[in-house]
């Protein structure tokens, strides 16, 4: 694979030397990418591909950190500051993989999708595959970079508001401006879409490092739930979970174990992992530098499983996450049934169908009950509400208890602060407490200062 992807690096620069001319070889050692294998090893590279940002982890309410001691032990300047919502994030950081990696993986995209272009290597089929491979990819880094370095889509300013650089072909010295976060937008679609009608339909099992057309319309519900476009993300969550739909009975998982899932558990459709930067904040393992936020837990019932499966308890008394959907320490943050269950509940709740909505939200908590958690038989109660936005509020407890460490909670503040919901975020630090108002130009994170040196584009306010 080292091998593989040094060859890669030299085929771009051999394909930026040559322009059209890509029969010209100056050294026969280099191996020029041709078969539907040579693009399934840079499509398989999990190295870089399969990762989501961690900054929105880590500004999310999700933890809270012991101590100003344990705060100041932390290795990376930008942790601390993420961590309290300062102004200047970096504060001099270079290494900024929140950006780096997803535009990476973009890289990799926009290299097979040149490849594929006049190859009579690779068969119909193949191509097809091959593409609809690259454009999820694609899809899936720059709905990343949108959710981290823009503002919420907002259909009263989405035209004007900053989005993030298209990066659209495989020019390593194309410089691209910032596109409206409109029409950042417009490409996610774009491309996921087309991804969609290209990839196999059904996961395959083994492999959910690799997109399927399944994770096509997850992705798809994911992005229009961000949008606030409920009906749509109602669609394709549906047409998501009409392919497939298991859920794991949590009764049948060791509730002791670090490790309760595999790295294909069955509730996933897609796998990605939180970059992990910075691991003291994010890291499934029992270290001390943070706690699950008290009032999160609170949410849960005592016999709700995943009190066990996804808590443990570590030496200072506080909990840690454990290894939800992954056997790694670097949290999961892809694409997985109990999402689009709870997407499903929430847009028909909003559609004022109150019994359908009702019956996702218990067809998922049912597979969470524990009947004898307390000691006590306690059998699971369909649980039932009488208005939207009751439904609603249930509904959205159940995102917080279901995807928790996931890097959604940051999104979801975004978008239902654009509805007026006031969430107001606080981080007490010994005896300062730090806040970050709803609608805040702090929920946009700065694009790293390297990059804007480098290619003068427009750089965040944050004030």
């Amino acid at each position: 694979m080292k091998t593989f992807f040094i060859q890669c690096i030299l085929l771009v620069v051999l394909l930026q030397g040559c322009g059209d001319k890509l029969n010209l070889k100056p050294d026969s050692r280099i191996v020029l990418p041709k078969s539907y294998k040579d693009m399934e090893r840079i499509l398989d590279n999990t190295d870089y591909l399969n990762f989501s940002p961690d900054l929105p982890q880590i500004s999310a309410d999700e933890y809270f950190i012991p101590s100003k001691v344990h705060w100041e032990s932390l290795r990376s300047v930008t942790a601390r500051n993420a961590s309290i919502w300062a102004v200047d994030t970096y504060s001099g950081d270079r290494a900024i993989n929140d950006w780096s990696f997803p535009y990476k993986a973009i890289y990799f995209a926009n290299n097979v999708l040149r490849l594929l272009e006049n190859n009579d290597h690779v068969t119909e089929t193949e191509l097809r595959e091959l593409r609809g491979w690259a454009l999820f990819v694609r899809a899936y880094n720059f709905y990343s970079l949108v959710s981290t370095f823009s503002k919420a889509y907002d259909p009263a300013t989405s035209a004007d508001d900053l989005g993030i650089p298209l990066k659209l072909s495989s020019d390593i010295d194309e410089i691209v401006p910032r596109s409206s976060v409109a029409k950042s937008y417009e490409q996610i679609i774009a491309d996921a879409l087309e991804s969609s009608e290209l990839l196999p339909k059904h996961i395959v099992e083994g492999k959910k490092n690799r997109p399927s057309g399944v994770a096509a319309y997850a992705l798809l519900a994911r992005v229009y739930l961000s949008m606030r476009d409920y009906e749509k993300a109602d669609y394709y969550a549906d047409k998501a979970l009409s392919i497939y739909d298991k859920l794991i009975d949590f009764n049948t998982l060791n509730k002791t174990s670090s490790t309760p899932f595999t790295y294909n558990a069955e509730e996933t459709i897609y796998y990605s992992r939180i970059i992990n930067l910075y691991s003291e904040l994010t890291s499934a393992r029992p270290v001390l530098t943070y706690g699950i936020d008290p009032g999160l837990l609170q949410l849960y019932d005592p016999s709700d499983l995943r009190l066990q499966i996804y808590f443990s308890k570590n030496t200072e008394g506080n909990f840690n996450i454990k290894r939800i959907n992954t056997l790694s320490t670097f949290p999961f943050a892809g694409l997985a049934t109990d999402e689009l269950y709870l997407i499903r509940a929430e847009c028909l709740a909003r559609g004022g169908e109150l019994g359908q909505a009702m019956y996702y939200y218990n067809r998922l908590l049912l597979t969470r009950w524990d009947p004898n958690a307390t000691g006590v038989y306690v059998p699971y109660i369909d649980k039932s509400a009488t208005t939207v936005e009751e439904a609603v509020d249930m509904i959205l407890t159940e995102r917080r208890r279901a995807l928790v460490f996931r890097g959604i909670r940051w999104t979801d503040l975004k978008r239902l602060n654009l509805e007026d919901r006031k969430i107001r975020l606080s981080r007490q630090i010994d005896e300062e407490v730090y806040y970050l108002e709803p609608n805040s130009s702090r929920y946009v994170l700065p694009i790293p200062e390297e990059e804007i040196s480098k290619s003068g584009i427009q750089q965040n306010i944050r004030e």
